[in-house]
């Protein structure tokens, strides 16, 4: 076999020297041991990454059924703020887990005799988005029936076929309230959408009942624990895909080195210890690269953080696994974008020591097609009590004043200021602020167009 030829700096070839060929061999040998280990790592890292979001759902969505915050098939109706994690008080909301191993599940969005913005989003456990109803398109009423990555039945003509590569997923409707006043409006248009299996729609039509709480089985757990994140997206493969990918699908059949599969879930007790300590750095180093990719996928400007990506991020697996881990359900860009800030113009934390000023010079309004909306929250990403109920502020506020230039001034600040009109109320503590940005405009989408910076300001 011929010998490897190096260049020299003037750019002749010559041949390894003894004690180089020598330097070069023990510089990348490894035992047949570290080997098999590198091998196990790589493929467990690979599969950290592209089952990240099932894995979250496995965890997250089991524990929604348990407390009956999700209806399985059925929709579970919130008509009113309960500071919940990433609440809103400009949209109520309707939450489902669509179960589709046996039967295909439909979504029905009415026709309302009054316009009101609203958006129907589906989307599978690999977090990637499926359909959206509504929203910026407009209002869209039909039946929506969602089938399973192996349905092969017929379905009626008259609805409206999606997809689902997994055999569960879930369903959030969306629609504005305007205000109390608004309230029993937003809350009688909601009671128009409905989830339920195509057999019930069939059988009964729209006059059938929401279901029990479904009954929830949690994963049995009896693995090391630093292999936890592969059993359990052993289960959620098992759970929430078809057997087929064992064998038809190029990824997902090289994890069956690894001891994973869609058939069997995840077996570790086959697996030799060279393997399994593969394995236990694949989970560390994912999460790192997890942890990393959701601090490198955002952009800050002027203290606001933007993530311009969610809803289907496929071709980058790090960054969807990221997503579902800091953003799960995520929204499409074009739909509703969400900045959020910590700091203000000073790079300095906000907190309720502070009187703030958010200025929304003329002209220089939050470029959208639906509505803007301005919310408070507290280090857990609850609303904060306040004497004027108020948790938010926006486009659609009653009252919002504006300045003589016909600029938006925005006042954050603990204590009351002299007009009430404009002032959002902020805890004596640290706190933090969400701009939700409804059907934004292609300034913010390419950037042109940015939040300015939270300033200081005295009273």
């Amino acid at each position: 076999m011929a010998e490897t030829e190096t260049k020299t700096t003037n750019g002749h070839s010559r041949h390894p020297q003894p004690e180089e060929k020598a330097q070069i061999s023990t510089e990348v040998m490894m035992s047949l041991e570290q080997a098999r280990e590198e091998v196990a790592y790589a493929h467990g890292l690979q599969a950290y990454l592209w089952g990240y979001p099932l894995y979250r759902y496995c965890r997250s969505l089991t524990q929604a059924l348990k407390a009956d915050t999700f209806g399985l098939n059925t929709l579970r109706r919130y008509t009113s703020v309960d500071g919940s994690p990433a609440a809103n008080d400009v949209t109520i909301e309707a939450k489902a887990a669509y179960d589709v191993s046996h039967e295909p599940v439909v979504v029905h969005v009415p026709h309302l005799d009054e316009p009101r913005w609203y958006l129907v989003q589906i989307g599978d456990t690999f977090d990637e988005l499926i359909a959206n109803v509504g929203g910026a398109k407009g209002p869209r009423p039909g039946d929506y029936v969602i089938t399973g990555p192996d349905f092969a039945g017929r379905l009626p003509a008259e609805m409206t076929h999606l997809q689902s590569r997994t055999k569960m997923g879930i369903i959030t409707v969306q629609i504005f309230v305007g205000g109390e006043d608004d309230l029993p409006a937003a809350i009688e248009a909601q009671r128009g959408f409905h989830v339920m299996r195509l057999s019930t729609l069939l059988r009964d039509g729209l006059g059938h009942h929401d279901g029990r709480p479904a009954p929830v089985r949690e994963p049995a757990l009896r693995g090391p624990a630093d292999l936890l994140y592969f059993e359990l997206l052993g289960h959620a493969l098992q759970s929430y895909l078809p057997a087929f990918p064992d064998s038809s699908d190029a990824l997902v059949s090289t994890f069956r080195a690894i001891g994973l599969t869609t058939g069997d879930g995840f077996d570790w007790r086959d697996l030799d210890p060279t393997t399994l300590r593969g394995l236990s750095r694949a989970a560390a180093t994912g999460e790192q690269i997890v942890d990393q990719t959701w601090e490198g996928c955002a952009e800050l400007t002027n203290g606001w953080r933007y993530v311009l990506a969610g809803g289907r991020t496929s071709h980058d697996l790090a960054l969807r696994a990221a997503l579902a881990k800091y953003a799960l359900g995520s929204e499409l860009p074009s739909e509703l974008l969400a900045p959020t800030a910590h700091i203000d113009h000073a790079d300095e934390a906000l907190t309720g020591e502070h009187n703030y000023v958010l200025e929304l010079a003329a002209g220089q309004l939050p470029p959208v097609s639906m509505f803007w909306n301005l919310a408070l929250y507290d280090d857990n990403m609850h609303f904060v009590d306040n004497d004027l109920r108020r948790h938010s502020i926006g486009s659609t506020t009653p009252g919002l004043r504006r300045e003589a230039d016909g600029s938006i001034r925005i006042l954050i600040q603990h204590e009351p200021p002299d007009a009430l009109a404009n002032w959002l109320p902020s805890p004596t503590r640290n706190f933090s602020v969400t701009m939700r940005l409804y059907g934004p405009q292609t300034p913010l989408l390419d950037g042109t167009y940015r939040l300015p910076a939270i300033r200081r300001h005295v009273s």
